[in-house]
């Protein structure tokens, strides 16, 4: 059984990074077919990636998103509920409040929300997965105990960027970090760090052992962040 502890500092520090979306603000005698042609999308794209109707209008100023490059976004609207965009999307409530660390069901208008984690992204400029797959198989690293093998692939992760949400080493978040060091070291846990603080026990600060998960505190009242101790 995992042994967790509830605390207020950051062991896991991960680089900086985030996705830009591609935007165009609007200009005199722009329409959205004319946007539309110019970055090559579909009108429809962009009225949903801007929540915009029919029958609204463009203002010289506004800026439109016209391309995402990171996960699917909505943006919610007054009446809105959990179930209810659940329900469109086809995705599960729990799942969604989960990936935006939203610890009740209470939405306010213009609110973005996650639709989903970043999937995973192959690339064949970065062998890191092959890497890890082959030490992973190698009989040598089998020898090793947990908390070595555990040690060795927790570190091989660490340089890899932050991003909310991300799933790949392209970039990953907290808790999909440790999801991915303890499965390679043949322990199944969830994805979010919200679910993961359910599992194993709860220990003090004094007693905390290296494969320890360390939680804090930080976007919602549960445990919204999740970290590996790896000794002093």
């Amino acid at each position: 059984m995992k042994r967790f502890c509830l605390v207020a500092a950051i062991l896991l520090i991960f680089s900086a990074y985030a996705n830009a979306d591609v935007t165009y603000t609007i200009k005199k005698g722009d329409t959205l077919s004319r946007v539309s042609k110019k970055f090559k999308v579909s009108i429809k794209e962009i009225r949903s990636l801007n929540n915009l109707k029919k029958s609204s209008r463009l203002k010289i100023g506004r800026t439109l998103i016209v391309k995402k490059t990171g996960p699917k976004t909505y943006t919610v609207r007054k009446g809105d509920s959990i179930n209810r965009i659940a329900k469109k999307f086809n995705i599960d409530a729990e799942e969604l409040k989960d990936i935006n660390l939203l610890d009740s069901d209470s939405l306010k208008p213009g609110q973005k929300l996650l639709l989903e984690a970043e999937p995973e992204i192959e690339t064949a400029k970065i062998n890191l997965e092959e890497e890890i797959k082959s030490i992973s198989e190698s009989e040598e690293i089998a020898k090793m105990n947990a908390k070595d093998r555990l040690l060795l692939f927790a570190k091989k992760f660490i340089n890899i960027p932050y991003k909310f949400g991300g799933n790949s080493i392209m970039g990953i978040d907290c808790s999909a970090y440790v999801q991915k060091v303890y499965s390679l070291i043949g322990i199944t846990i969830p994805r979010s760090a919200r679910l993961q603080f359910k599992e194993g026990e709860i220990v003090d600060r004094d007693s905390l052992s290296i494969g320890d998960l360390v939680f804090f505190r930080t976007y919602a009242s549960f445990p919204s962040h999740v970290g590996i101790y790896l000794g002093n």
